[in-house]
């Protein structure tokens, strides 16, 4: 069944079925022969019986008296010959060798030795009827061929005899039928059958071609191509070629094509999408190492940075201590100075002999108010380091060097201030004369004081702001450090993701690597 092809699979049911049909209808048309020829076989011995009736009839009239033997034996005959049944039954009597003794068709033969007499075909048809007569069943059929009676041309056709043996007149009973009729009818049928065989054999074969023309037309080609192609695509072979007819739109072979053709183009697709997703997460895996590399170092630099401002913070908060302390002491020198400036208006006596003093004073004085405006500047300076506090902490530490440095100046100023003070009040005694001028400078100095205890106290406040600035500064610095270790965790993960991805991509090129799409160059 492998070997043979879709159409002669497709017409082998169909010969099969008229074989079949075939067989049926000429087994048909011979049981009927059969049948027919049984029938007539009964009708023969049926008949046959009738003729040995009469003969018996007349043997039992000659047993008892009632007609002589050789009168019952000629009213047999006679009556025997005058008997006919169907169209063209009748008997004839021979004696065990062959005689005739009678023949209702031939009387002339009557008498005759019938035993060397042949029909057409070289039987010695009277001779078998004494043999068959004759045997252990006394009765049996003979098939011989005879003319019809009255037609011309005479035309011998088959015959059917059957004889049966009278044993005590030695008398052979025989009838016999044609059968040319039953033949005929036979033939008739055979002929009927082929007629009708070849008929339907054609009617049948007419719907098989169309059946198998439009079966062709829906697959669009042989059926066995159709389940090659299939399994070579289920193999992964989507370069085999696809026959399609010219014009074909519906057919199983131009749906294959196109499913083919979808199969190759999407495996290219996936093929070059396989490739791009394994390229980009190669690099964002490898960016994502380097990122978290950089990563990893900016955390350690945020550490180091809000190290370096925590002592920052400290250090400013030291600053303003000290100047917290400063402004105390300058509040302690505004105090003394009234007091100071008091005394003087009580000595203004004195205080004018100390007139060859005021010039050390106004220096020192001098110095005092220069030192007002370089602290000024240094707590610009000290307000743009600590805006920059969060890069430089260093410059910071250089502007509080210079507060204190000032600081020292201003004390060893002060200093000087107290001993010329206590100069001039020596003097004081001896130069009442200048009290007016020197209580006229104890203002001034005073009003100094006052203004250098408003800077510091400003430095102070500044100091404190700065010092919050930088712990607000620490503290996002903090969060930063933070939020710089979440994003090396979400790196480490997107590298995971990236390689996982990665890997899934390479699966992905294997999987549909077993696919040989076709080359278009």
């Amino acid at each position: 069944m492998r070997t043979l092809s879709f159409k002669q699979k497709l017409w082998l049911p169909l010969m099969a079925s008229l074989a079949a049909l075939l067989v049926i209808s000429t087994s048909a048309a011979y049981l009927s022969y059969e049948t027919r020829l049984k029938e007539r076989k009964i009708d023969l011995v049926n008949s046959a019986q009738i003729g040995l009736s009469i003969v018996k009839e007349y043997a039992e009239l000659a047993r008892n008296g009632k007609l002589s033997e050789d009168d019952a034996r000629k009213q047999a005959l006679e009556r025997l010959r005058g008997v006919r049944y169907g169209s063209d039954g009748y008997f004839l009597v021979l004696d065990g060798n062959a005689r005739m003794v009678m023949h209702p068709m031939k009387p002339k033969t009557e008498g005759t030795d019938l035993s060397a007499v042949a029909d057409v075909d070289g039987r010695h048809h009277y001779a078998t009827f004494v043999q068959v007569a004759t045997g252990p069943q006394g009765a049996g059929f003979v098939d011989y061929v005879f003319p019809r009676p009255g037609v011309t041309p005479a035309k011998a056709v088959p015959k059917l005899g059957y004889v049966l043996r009278y044993a005590p007149w030695n008398w052979i009973l025989s009838t016999g039928a044609y059968l040319d009729d039953i033949k005929d009818a036979f033939y008739l049928s055979l002929y009927v059958t082929v007629g009708l065989f070849v008929s339907v054999a054609a009617m049948l074969g007419l719907l098989v071609a169309l059946i198998n023309r439009s079966i062709e037309r829906t697959i669009g080609g042989d059926p066995v191509h159709a389940m090659h192609v299939t399994h070579e695509i289920a193999a992964g072979n989507l370069a085999v070629t696809v026959v399609t007819r010219s014009g074909d739109k519906a057919s199983l072979m131009q749906g294959i094509h196109v499913m083919r053709e979808a199969l190759d183009g999407m495996v290219k697709h996936i093929r070059r999408t396989a490739g791009a997703i394994t390229t980009a997460t190669s690099e964002i895996a490898s960016g994502n190492l380097d990122l978290s590399a950089r990563t990893e170092e900016q955390a350690a630099s945020l550490q180091e940075t809000a190290a370096s401002l925590t002592q920052l913070t400290q250090t400013v908060k030291q600053n303003a201590d000290n100047a917290r302390e400063a402004n105390q002491l300058a509040a302690r020198a505004t105090h003394i100075t009234g007091e100071g400036n008091s005394a003087v208006h009580h000595m203004v006596d004195t205080i004018e002999r100390i007139n060859s003093s005021s010039a050390k004073i106004s220096e020192i004085t001098n110095v005092i108010e220069g030192i007002p405006f370089q602290t000024n500047i240094l707590a610009l300076n000290a307000a743009v380091e600590a805006a920059r506090a969060g890069e430089d902490g260093r410059g910071f530490a250089v502007v509080a060097g210079e507060v204190r440095s000032l600081a020292q100046r201003s004390a060893s100023a002060a200093k000087e201030i107290k001993e010329l003070i206590g100069s001039s009040v020596a003097m004081i005694r001896d130069g009442a004369t200048q009290a007016t001028e020197v209580g006229a400078t104890m203002d001034e100095i005073k009003s100094s004081i006052k203004r250098v205890s408003d800077i510091v106290g400003e430095i102070a406040a500044a100091s404190e702001e700065q010092s919050r600035g930088i712990e607000q500064v620490s503290l996002a610095v903090t969060q930063m450090d933070e939020v710089t270790q979440r994003n090396a965790a979400l790196v480490e993960q997107a590298a995971a993701a990236a390689q996982s991805l990665e890997e899934q991509a390479t699966s992905l090129k294997d999987a549909v690597a077993v696919f040989h799409v076709e080359d278009r160059g």
